[in-house]
């Protein structure tokens, strides 16, 4: 398997993908930056996973399909004596891990930039809070790798980003402040963000006696995010291998 996972990653070389995780993952700490730095970690971390993290999370499997697509549509793999789940799990892996890399950007932006801003008129966020809610994020989130990496493989780039995009950003704030939020997975990232950041959905900053900072189980989303990444990549790698030429 390490194989086929260092290979996928050789493919990524001289693309545009290394470029556009670094990009993802600064264009929130831009914005908050410019627009607002008086509330700058706050806004840095909402925009980021209520806008722009499903965006990355859809396209970065997305651009890793794409490379083996525009290489003759897989005919350059197909045909070649290769177990393609593992080729399947090897895309969903190195997806993950690109991702991930964007996530740790995006939180050494905050930390760093927070330091030289000096006081907020929200209170700075120490690096443990911030790296705990960045690997939440991350976690919760996971699952989307293997469905976004399908949807481009089924329906194309474009169907897969734009499903992706505008259920994260429309489900994800309309369920996470309801009791019905464990039910729709884009919501997890949001609300387990007012536990832990005490940030709201929309943005503000939650009161110390908001029920949802009782009221939110951060284990049991983590837990059901695992299990649904899992059972995406086994189902999706099952369905890849049985793809054919066209």
């Amino acid at each position: 398997m390490k194989k086929y996972i260092l290979a996928e990653h050789l493919k990524q070389k001289h693309t545009f993908l290394k470029a556009f995780v670094v990009i993802m993952s600064l264009m929130p700490l831009a914005m908050a930056f410019v627009l607002m730095p008086s509330y700058f970690s706050v806004n840095a971390y909402n925009w980021w996973y209520v806008i722009l993290l499903p965006a990355t999370f859809a396209l970065v499997p997305a651009m890793v399909h794409r490379r083996d697509e525009r290489k003759l549509d897989y005919r350059a793999i197909f045909p070649l004596h290769v177990d393609l789940k593992k080729v399947w799990l090897s895309k969903v892996v190195v997806a993950s891990v690109y991702v991930l890399f964007a996530a740790v950007i995006h939180v050494a932006g905050v930390g760093i930039l927070q330091s030289f801003l000096g006081s907020q008129l929200t209170p700075n966020l120490g690096w443990d809070t911030l790296l705990f809610a960045s690997g939440v994020l991350f976690f919760v989130n996971l699952w989307q790798v293997p469905l976004c990496l399908f949807l481009a493989k089924k329906f194309g780039l474009s169907a897969a980003v734009s499903i992706n995009i505008l259920l994260g950003a429309a489900l994800g704030v309309m369920f996470a402040d309801t009791s019905m939020w464990l039910l729709c997975p884009y919501a997890w990232g949001a609300r387990l963000m007012v536990p832990i950041l005490h940030l709201l959905p929309n943005g503000l900053v939650a009161e110390v006696a908001e029920p949802m900072i009782e009221n939110t189980s951060i284990i049991i989303p983590c837990a059901l995010s695992l299990g649904i990444f899992i059972l995406l990549s086994g189902i999706t790698a099952r369905w890849f291998a049985t793809q054919e030429v066209k």
